[in-house]
């Protein structure tokens, strides 16, 4: 890899895991127990637009290292709390979405909302089990508290990033020919 594609990507790299910094820490309160953060909005925009499979691994891997010692979690949190599952899964997901991305022959919006879609579904496996066994909760309990009433906001955030993505000029991602 040439060496001003190298800076580029560090570059690009360095600025999405600010922007995760820096957004995953605000939450809006809506309710008894419930949080809406734009965490996963950024990282699915750090899987859809990365230049290598690792790329997002890596930046949300520091950022989980990062809200180990900084309260850049949601809510200003720091450290392992109940929803840590869910910070752990963004690493686990972010080559699921890459690579779903790139199935070929397929219209953009409908590669990405499947990659999103994919990216989710691993989100709340990974965030809903280490929330159950941390609280000793039953699966159902845990569901009806960390999933169900975050549907309609994470579906928004989906559609939300694939029209960003849309929007963003070419030179930021590697975009594949649209059908």
């Amino acid at each position: 890899m040439p060496m001003n594609m190298t800076v580029r990507r560090i570059t690009k790299d360095a600025v999405m895991l600010a922007l995760l910094c820096l957004v995953g820490m605000f939450s809006v309160p809506l309710g008894a127990n419930i949080k809406v953060s734009l965490q996963l909005l950024i990282v699915f925009l750090i899987c859809l637009t990365a230049d290598t499979f690792y790329d997002p691994m890596i930046i949300t891997g520091l950022y989980l290292a990062l809200g180990m010692v900084a309260p850049i979690y949601a809510g200003f949190s720091v450290g392992v709390t109940p929803t840590f599952g869910y910070v752990i899964s963004f690493v686990v997901l972010s080559p699921a979405v890459y690579f779903l991305n790139k199935i070929p022959k397929i219209p953009a919006v409908v590669r990405m909302s499947i990659a999103c879609v994919g990216g989710l579904i691993i989100c709340y496996t990974i965030g809903t089990l280490f929330m159950m066994f941390y609280l000793s909760w039953d699966l159902g309990k845990t569901l009806l508290v960390s999933v169900v009433p975050y549907i309609p906001f994470d579906i928004a955030k989906i559609v939300v990033v694939i029209l960003i993505m849309l929007i963003l000029p070419p030179s930021v991602y590697k975009r594949e020919e649209q059908h």
